[in-house]
């Protein structure tokens, strides 16, 4: 009986997966999910960001932190060219993306994250990190890559079939008794208990499954995004060797966050005698690799 309870949700599911697409860059499946579904599920992912970075205890006073400062100027100053810039390489992007929209909150570490609508939020302490307007326009430049180059439709997608085998699968393996068989300290206390800790279970599962395949996406993301934002940053007058330049003078050892370690892996693969970067750099037209 609860396998024929699953049907509508198995159709379903089998519905989405009939519309996977192969993505251009590696072949990986994505489904072709609604703009608007999209944005909901990004923007829901980029206030769970914000609500779990600490917030600012106070203003950077050192004079290293110049540049803290700055960040509302910066953004104001570069966010729109970079837009401009990736309207007229990405024209194809104006059918899902009005406009991009660049906005900085007071939080206690360097970071980026952005929405499929365009919106990209930028950390205040990324200032810090960003000796000048080359180094912080890639900054930028990589987010507005990841908007470019659809990732957030991708994870999105993944997440959704990642849940939709998990709640499909359970009560075949008659998973949600042993799931509270495992949650419950006494699996006597009643079906309700044991169906909602099942649930929970499953709730749980279903996250931490799709969390572990996005992060078997996010280096091939980070490099195409890479290449989008060299692209970008080519229409704004800059190359690689000045970006580059610029990271040298500081530290990005610290702090030691996942964002950090991303922007990292970023700087490092712009210094290592990449071809395909290269190309980007000499074409400033080049469209998505």
């Amino acid at each position: 009986m609860q396998v024929l309870n699953k049907l509508p949700a198995a159709l379903c599911a089998c519905a989405m997966l009939s519309g996977c697409a192969a993505t251009p860059q590696d072949g990986r499946l994505s489904l072709n999910l609604p703009p608007e579904m999209t944005a909901v599920y990004s923007e829901v992912d980029m206030q769970l960001m914000l609500v779990t970075r600490a917030d600012a205890p106070s203003r950077c006073t050192e004079p290293a932190c110049s540049m803290w400062d700055d960040v509302d100027q910066r953004v104001a100053r570069i966010g729109p060219d970079l837009a401009k810039a990736a309207y007229r390489l990405y024209p194809d992007i104006a059918s899902r993306v009005r406009n991009f929209e660049f906005v900085v909150a007071d939080k206690s570490e360097p970071g980026t994250v952005s929405a499929s609508s365009g919106r990209i939020m930028v950390l205040r302490p990324v200032g810090s990190l960003a000796p000048n307007d080359a180094a912080f326009a890639f900054i930028l430049a990589r987010e507005v890559g990841h908007v470019v180059a659809n990732h957030h439709e991708e994870n999105v997608s993944a997440t959704l079939i990642v849940s939709a085998l998990v709640h499909l699968i359970a009560p075949v393996a008659n998973l949600p008794q042993l799931f509270g068989n495992l949650f419950l300290a006494n699996a006597a206390t009643g079906g309700a208990s044991a169906s909602i800790a099942a649930n929970a279970a499953m709730t749980a599962t279903s996250f931490l499954g799709s969390r572990v395949l996005l992060t078997t996406y996010k280096p091939r993301q980070r490099d195409e995004a890479d290449l989008i934002a060299v692209s970008l940053l080519a229409q704004l007058g800059y190359d690689v060797p000045a970006v580059t330049a610029a990271f040298a003078s500081v530290n990005l050892n610290s702090p030691e966050t996942e964002w950090t370690v991303g922007l990292r892996a970023s700087v490092a693969q712009l210094s290592a005698p990449a071809p395909a970067i290269r190309n980007v750099v000499l074409d400033s037209t080049a469209s998505v690799p």
